[in-house]
């Protein structure tokens, strides 16, 4: 004997199947605002006083795979459950020099990394940022 389900049941069912899984719903970009500090890497630590870094915005483009920061676009390199990795060389920087920006972003906690990396070592920065999400003002 063949016992169909309830045409309720039925329809339950397409409509669910029909829905994106949970972490499809989120979007694929992610605004956020970050706070921190940023210190030059090649003067001595007792010399280097941290610059403050506040209310950086960075965007991660989840389906495009880049990260946003200032107007540099760089290529994701590694996402994961936990982690978001970019890096890229950058052919003219505000300090008139070809560079690499690379940084990682703690998708859990929020903690940020990121390294801008001159051929004059004395231009090089270390920025240590939390980041929470954000809502764009337009």
């Amino acid at each position: 004997m063949v016992r169909l389900l309830p045409r309720a049941t039925v329809v339950m069912l397409s409509v669910a199947a029909l829905m994106p899984p949970a972490n499809a719903q989120q979007g694929s970009t992610i605004t956020l605002s970050c706070n921190g500090t940023g210190k030059l890497t090649a003067t001595a630590a007792e010399d280097s006083k941290p610059d403050p870094i506040t209310n950086l915005g960075i965007i991660v483009n989840l389906a495009n795979r880049t990260v946003t920061l200032h107007q540099y676009v760089l290529p994701i390199t590694i996402v994961n459950a936990t982690l978001v990795a970019f890096d890229g060389q950058q052919n003219q920087g505000v300090k008139g020099a070809s560079f690499d920006l690379s940084g990682a972003i703690d998708r859990v906690t929020g903690q940020t990394e990121v390294d801008w990396m001159y051929e004059n070592v004395g231009n090089n920065e270390h920025w240590e940022l939390t980041c929470r999400p954000a809502n764009r003002m337009f």
